[in-house]
């Protein structure tokens, strides 16, 4: 892979890795803890 393809690769990661922190707050802020529990729960078991 190219160094090119890394970084962009690298930033994609990132990027989602915000996304989700951010969801999961706007989540928590929402409808509380029980709800990230239940969708943790739901899709782990």
């Amino acid at each position: 892979m190219s160094r090119g393809w890394r970084i962009l690769l690298w930033w994609s990661v990132a990027a989602l890795a915000v996304a989700a922190t951010a969801l999961s707050f706007v989540l928590w802020g929402r409808n509380g803890a029980a709800y990230l529990v239940d969708l943790v729960e739901t899709y782990c078991f």
